[in-house]
């Protein structure tokens, strides 16, 4: 039992760190803080710095495999697969995740309503903040990371997906900034913002978890 209650203080503390994280970033991005035009013009200037016409070419590739109905097709997948070997709680869980966070990052871009950066190298309408890219892909990640490896049996196949959901992840938040569709800050707080919603199912669910671990 004092395992389960330390896990959950760990996820209190991860939920915490997460929200407030984002509603710094968000009030910062409002208020239109120092720190934040640094931080977003440190972060373009990477991208500008490597870019060349064929990683252009890749990162054009590369983005409509991370949007929103990209990612929420692959978690309905995933769902499927987990109802089909009777992990009915789990399946329940990944769609959630993912159809809550494309709602959660919607309702948030109305609210902050930024416009994305100018300079754009591919049509991408709609606000800025926070990144749905990154929201969707993260919460896609998270359900591989957390729900999917620990179903499998190999250590190694384990090692292997999940560096290659980080890659993968990492690879679509930089796909953002490289073609200037997004700030630096938007992807910061979709992820910080994804973290803090899965959070808050793994805390809402924690009774289920128990009830089914013992």
């Amino acid at each position: 039992m004092k395992i389960h209650q330390q896990k959950a203080h760990l996820w209190w503390l991860t939920v915490m760190i997460a929200w407030i994280g984002f509603l710094i970033i968000a009030i910062s991005v409002n208020l239109q803080t120092k720190w934040v035009t640094n931080f977003d013009r440190m972060g373009q200037q990477v991208a500008l710095s490597v870019r060349q016409p064929v990683m252009t070419t890749f990162f054009k590739g590369l983005a409509p495999l991370g949007t929103p109905a990209a990612n929420l097709m692959i978690c309905l997948a995933i769902t499927l697969g987990l109802w089909l070997y009777h992990h009915r709680f789990a399946a329940g869980w990944v769609i959630l995740a993912e159809v809550g966070i494309n709602i959660l990052t919607g309702i948030f871009k109305m609210i902050m309503q930024r416009p994305r950066p100018t300079n754009k190298l591919v049509v991408q309408g709609g606000y800025s903040f926070p990144s749905g890219h990154t929201t969707s892909t993260a919460t896609m990640v998270l359900v591989i990371l957390l729900i999917l490896i620990p179903l499998f049996r190999h250590h190694a196949w384990q090692l292997l997906v999940g560096i290659l959901g980080l890659i993968w992840l990492s690879l679509m938040g930089f796909d953002r900034i490289y073609l200037f569709v997004h700030y630096p800050t938007d992807v910061l707080a979709g992820l910080c913002l994804t973290i803090g919603w899965w959070g808050i199912l793994r805390l809402s669910f924690n009774r289920i978890i128990l009830t089914q671990q013992e």
